[in-house]
C-alpha cells in the first residue's frame, strides 16, 4: 500500500491527509504539539474544516517522525512559511529520499525566500523538490469536493509521480516545470486577498474589486516574469484561479483579515478572530514589496496593503490614492 506523509496538523495538512485517505493511501499526519495531535486523535475532526466527515482510520495522527516518514512516496510539507526553517532544522536528518512538496505559500522575512528554497537551503537538496498550489480551500478539499491544482517542479518525472500519487476524481492536478513562478504566484495572491477584502468591506462595489484584481494580476504577473517566471503560469491555475479564489471566497483568512481592517478592527484583532489559523498574506506583503524594488517592478497595489498593514495610511486613504496616480497605457 503506498504511503504519504504530510507535515503539518494545520487545516491544510489535515485536509490533504483526508484527501489521501480517501484515495486510498495510508497517511501519516505529523504534528510538533502533542497537545493538537492528541485533539485530533481524540475527536478526529480538524474545527477549521466545518462539514468535512471524520479524519478517516487510514490517517495515523503523530508526533514520531520516525514512524511518519517509515516506507513513504513522498513527504508534503504544509508548515506555515515563517515556521518552516526552524522545523525543516529538525525534522531534515530524518526526511527519506523521496519528493518533498512544499504546500504552504508566502514568502520568508529577511530572506524573501519561498518555500522551496527554504527547504533547498535547510536540507541541501536540489533535487526532489516540487510546490502544489492553486485554488484550493481546505474545507472543500476535506469535503471532497471537486478541485484543481497544478504541481510544479524542475524535474518532468518528479511532477508526472506527484500527479499520479495525488490526483483523484475529485483533485485533478496538473503538473508544470515552473517552480518559481506558481510559488510567487501563490505568494502574492494573499497580500491581493487582503486588498479585496479591504474593498469589500469598504462597500467599494463590483466594479472596484474587479479593477483591483485586475491591475493585481498583472503586477504579479510583471513581478514572476521579471525574476524567471512564465508568463502563462499567472493565467493558470496557481495564478489567475488562486487569485480569483482567495479574494472572493469568505473561506479566504486573507480576505477575512482584509473585511476585519474594513470594519474599523485592529491587525492584532484582526488576525485573533482566526483562531490560531494563519493569514501569510500579513507576514508576505512587505517581503514581496522588498522583491519587487530589488527587481525594479512597481507594485502600487501591494505597496498599498503593506501601508496599512504598517499603520501608515488608512484603507479610505490607499485607495484614493490608488485613483489619483498618474494615468498611463494599460500594460498587462
Amino acid at each position: 500500500m503506498t504511503r504519504l506523509a504530510i507535515v503539518g496538523t494545520g487545516a491544510w495538512g489535515t485536509a490533504l491527509a483526508i484527501h489521501g485517505a480517501n484515495k486510498g493511501l495510508d497517511v501519516a499526519l505529523l504534528g510538533r504539539r502533542p497537545d493538537v495531535v492528541e485533539r485530533l486523535k481524540a475527536t478526529r475532526a480538524h474545527p477549521a474544516l466545518a462539514g468535512a466527515l471524520p479524519i478517516p482510520p487510514r490517517v495515523t495522527i503523530t508526533t514520531d517522525a520516525r514512524e511518519a516518514f517509515s516506507g513513504v512516496s513522498a513527504v508534503l510539507w504544509s508548515v506555515s512559511v515563517q515556521a518552516a526553517a526552524l522545523e525543516l532544522e529538525r525534522l531534515a536528518p530524518l526526511f527519506p529520499p523521496v519528493p518533498l512538496v512544499a504546500t504552504s505559500k508566502g514568502l520568508e522575512i529577511g530572506s524573501r525566500r519561498r518555500t522551496t528554497e527554504i527547504m533547498s537551503f535547510v536540507t541541501g537538496r536540489t533535487d526532489g523538490l516540487a510546490a502544489l498550489s492553486g485554488p484550493t480551500f481546505a474545507a472543500e478539499v476535506a469535503r471532497g469536493l471537486p478541485a484543481a491544482a497544478v504541481v510544479a517542479s524542475a524535474d518532468p518525472d518528479v511532477a508526472a509521480e506527484l500527479q499520479e500519487l495525488l490526483s483523484s476524481p475529485t483533485l485533478r492536478l496538473y503538473r508544470s516545470a515552473d517552480v518559481l513562478g506558481v510559488e510567487i504566484a501563490g505568494a502574492a495572491k494573499n497580500v491581493v486577498a487582503i486588498a479585496a477584502g479591504l474593498v469589500d468591506g469598504l462597500r467599494l462595489g463590483h466594479n472596484t474589486r474587479a479593477a483591483l484584481l485586475t491591475r493585481a494580476l498583472a503586477e504579479i504577473r510583471r513581478l514572476g516574469a521579471r525574476i524567471g517566471g512564465s508568463p502563462e503560469t499567472f493565467s493558470g491555475l496557481a495564478g489567475t484561479g488562486d487569485l480569483i479564489l482567495t479574494a472572493t471566497g469568505d473561506l479566504s483568512r486573507n480576505r477575512r483579515v482584509g473585511l476585519a481592517l474594513a470594519s474599523g478592527k485592529s491587525l492584532s484583532e484582526a488576525l485573533a478572530a482566526l483562531g490560531g489559523e494563519v493569514a501569510e498574506g500579513v507576514a508576505t506583503s512587505p517581503v514581496l514589496l522588498e522583491l519587487a524594488n530589488e527587481a525594479g517592478v512597481e507594485m502600487p497595489i501591494a505597496a498599498m496593503v503593506a501601508s496599512i498593514l504598517s499603520g501608515q495610511t488608512t484603507p479610505t486613504d490607499a485607495v484614493r490614492n490608488l485613483m489619483t496616480r498618474t494615468l498611463k497605457e494599460e500594460k498587462v
